[in-house]
């Protein structure tokens, strides 16, 4: 169990860490050598947004009927030339290119990695979905520490060895996860024809009610994310405080997923979600009230224990409501709300501060959405997932 949910947060380090997450950190040492303006660079975030939004729910069909492993050997490989190809991007369309196929190549991992998990360790679900998941903050980490270091190195183009190294690194783990990893034995296949996926998973009421929660999700975590470092500095923080703040809720939310995970096993997912769901919406609501560094030191602590956590939990509910065969399928399904949220967060997050002038309204906006999705999961139905002719209600 250790070793696979070790290989897991690698891959998701490589696939989400690196090739995701990173370029938030890259993009001002791109943008300056490439001579992008700040809607290029916003494209090529978005354009890999797209590439996984693309890709996704075709992924959670293909995991169920030919097994995840080869699925996350592929997806981890191509992250990997996706990776290394920015390290030779000398125009825009080349880096738009180059970004696109790192969404996809994410596509191609994700879905499977969490399906994996869950077919191996079912009683511990939410513990080692838990532990994948926080390969986002460990990447993000990662990247943080290593840019600086990189850029002092190698100079103006020191982002371009960075792209490479993590390029290098995700060959590397594209082999170990190639001779490690296994598929689970196989269960009862999944009747994977059009009636069949409409009944079980795309009408299925719990299914529904999941997907909305986690595109609430989506949406709303990406508005802080994006504009409280900006908030911070509005309200009188040094650029240096503001930055050791934002670093601490990262590393604090590396061990959110597997802590909210273990007790979610224990206690329930439902109610485990709604308690994550509460407290991140607690923790943006605080610096509202108190823009002072003491509340914004209490609002990463709070944000950093809970918002990976709500997004992990939701990913394990939506694989207990179906029976285990359609359990991937459902997965990528939620996920393309997930992913429609993120396209969406950001752009309406600034047009809210836009037409009210102040970023509060986007955190306000944050909270609604957090509150939306806490409504919905009151409304959840938990059923255990078990083979199909036996399948029960809790």
């Amino acid at each position: 169990m250790l070793l696979f949910g070790f290989m897991s947060t690698c891959i998701i380090i490589c696939t989400v860490g690196f090739a995701r997450m990173a370029y938030g950190i890259l993009m001002p040492f791109m943008r300056e050598s490439l001579a992008l303006s700040y809607q290029q660079a916003g494209l090529l975030g978005t354009s890999t947004a797209l590439g996984y939004l693309g890709m996704v729910v075709f992924v959670g069909i293909m995991a169920a009927k030919w097994g995840s492993k080869p699925l996350i050997t592929i997806g981890v490989l191509v992250v990997a030339l996706g990776l290394m190809s920015l390290y030779t991007v000398n125009s825009f369309i080349a880096a738009l290119i180059g970004m696109a196929v790192l969404g996809i190549g994410t596509s191609f991992t994700y879905t499977p990695v969490v399906n994996l998990l869950v077919g191996w360790f079912p009683q511990h679900r939410g513990l080692m979905i838990g532990f994948a998941i926080s390969g986002l903050g460990i990447g993000t980490l990662i990247a943080s520490l290593s840019t600086p270091w990189f850029m002092e190195l190698f100079g103006p183009e020191g982002w371009r060895y960075l792209w490479l190294a993590f390029g290098v690194i995700s060959v590397l783990v594209c082999i170990l996860s190639h001779l490690i990893l296994r598929d689970p034995p196989e269960g009862k296949k999944a009747d994977l024809s059009g009636a069949s996926l409409i009944r079980e998973v795309y009408l299925h009421p719990g299914v529904l009610r999941t997907a909305g929660i986690y595109g609430l999700c989506g949406f709303a975590y990406l508005i802080p994310q994006s504009f409280l470092f900006s908030y911070m500095l509005e309200s009188g923080l040094r650029e240096y405080t503001a930055g050791q703040l934002m670093a601490m809720g990262g590393l604090i939310s590396i061990a959110s997923g597997p802590v909210w995970g273990a007790i979610s096993d224990r206690t329930g997912r439902k109610v485990s979600l709604m308690l994550t769901l509460v407290l991140t919406g607690g923790a943006v609501a605080i610096p509202n009230f108190f823009p002072t560094a003491a509340g914004f030191f209490i609002t990463q602590v709070l944000w950093g224990l809970n918002y990976i956590a709500m997004l992990s939990l939701s990913q394990a509910i939506s694989t207990e409501l179906v029976h285990p065969p359609y359990a991937p399928v459902a997965l990528g399904y939620v996920t393309v709300f997930f992913a429609t949220g993120q396209l969406l967060g950001p752009g309406l997050g600034g047009f809210v501060i836009e037409r009210f002038g102040t970023i509060t309204a986007a955190l306000w906006l944050c909270c609604s959405l957090l509150g939306l999705a806490l409504l919905l999961s009151s409304t959840l139905q938990m059923q255990r997932s078990q083979p199909m002719s036996t399948a029960t209600h809790q």
